[in-house]
Parts: C-alpha cells; sequence; structure tokens
C-alpha cells in the first residue's frame, strides 16, 4: 500500500465539542494533540490516516495537504 502524502489538520473551534473521539482513534505517539484535547493543527501528520475526521461527530475537522515546506520541517 503506497505512502499517504502529509496532510494538515483544522479544527473548526466554534464547532468542536471537544468529545476526544479524534484523539481516541489517532495512531500518532501521545504529543500529537492541542491543550484543548483535540489532535494537532497545524502540524504535519505523516501517517494520515484520516481516522480523527471521519469520527468526529460534528465534522469539525478538516485537511488539506502539507506544503513542501511544512513537510521539510518534519526532517
Amino acid at each position: 500500500m503506497p505512502k499517504r502524502p502529509p496532510v494538515v489538520f483544522y479544527v473548526n473551534w466554534n464547532a468542536c465539542i471537544k468529545c476526544g473521539a479524534c484523539i481516541g482513534v489517532c495512531p500518532h505517539e501521545a504529543g500529537f494533540t492541542t491543550p484543548f484535547d483535540t489532535i494537532a493543527v497545524d502540524t504535519p501528520c505523516d501517517i494520515a490516516c484520516m481516522a480523527c475526521e471521519k469520527i468526529c461527530p460534528v465534522t469539525a475537522i478538516t485537511s488539506r495537504l502539507a506544503t513542501e515546506a511544512e513537510i521539510a520541517a518534519m526532517s
């Protein structure tokens, strides 16, 4: 299975109910979270499984492909 390109997540804070479902399904190591107990935002996700976006009960999580600069900063 080919590796997916890294993505950057965005959380709509007006819609987010801070239920923690996104963290519960995230396979990333501890620390890929915000102080608000959601998945990290503005940080490239190299796993890009999209489980957090799919499980969000209020569809507050969206994503975009990470830029080359963001990917380079990961290294």
